[in-house]
């Protein structure tokens, strides 16, 4: 198995999911925050844009095999390791388990990339990887 085209398609799914799932809220008017607390869920917008676009960045860049690649892709997924955990949380705090469940899967699922892509950058550089 090419663990690095498994980690470029969940690196890719995944920012493509945040830019559709943020947009479907906000056009939706489903983003009820933006009308009680604007300035919070505005930064918080633009944290989650920029992880998904890091991460789609990464994911063509891992397909590409270009070398700033593996670096973006740790940046990426630190973004998205805070965002999950974070949103396992909040959903935590509203009762809905499923989503906190879905979000604690991604927190382990975002683990094992960066285990994957610090390994395999230590491993090509002949170096401990811890």
């Amino acid at each position: 198995m090419n663990w690095k085209k498994v980690v470029a398609v969940y690196a890719l799914l995944t920012g493509i999911a945040i830019l559709g799932l943020w947009t479907m809220l906000v056009m939706t008017e489903q983003a009820t925050e933006l009308r009680t607390e604007p300035y919070s869920m505005f930064t918080h917008l633009v944290a989650e844009g920029l992880t998904a676009v890091a991460l789609v960045s990464a994911g063509i860049g891992l397909f590409r095999e270009s070398e700033w690649a593996e670096s973006l892709c740790l940046v990426g997924f630190g973004m998205l390791l805070y965002s999950v955990i974070n949103s396992a949380g909040y959903y935590a705090q509203l009762g809905e388990i499923g989503a906190m469940l879905v979000f604690s899967a991604m927190s382990l699922t975002t683990v094992v990339a960066l285990g994957w892509v610090l390994v395999d950058g230590a491993q090509r550089q002949n170096r401990p990887s811890w």
